[in-house]
């Protein structure tokens, strides 16, 4: 079994499952965000039908910032070590 504690122990691990699997976990790593734009007080339990009823405008964007804390600027750069 191989522990994956740090950005080091990343870059001299075998190649394993668990490294693989650590890898494809940070590039499919999205973080989900809700871009409407709600009026104040708005009851978020409202459905859809609902008089005053505002969709979700949802957006997901890839967490980079998760990545870079391992040592990859792109998507393209974990998939290069896959």
């Amino acid at each position: 079994m191989t522990f994956i504690n740090t950005a080091t122990d990343l870059q001299t691990a075998e190649p394993s499952a668990e490294r693989t699997a650590f890898l494809q976990n940070l590039l499919n790593d999205y973080i989900t965000f809700d871009d409407a734009e709600y009026p104040e007080g708005y009851d978020r339990t409202l459905q859809e039908g609902d008089d005053d009823y505002v969709a979700p405008v949802i957006r997901q964007e890839w967490n980079a910032g998760a990545a870079a804390a391992w040592g990859f600027a792109s998507r393209e750069s974990i998939e290069a070590v896959l």
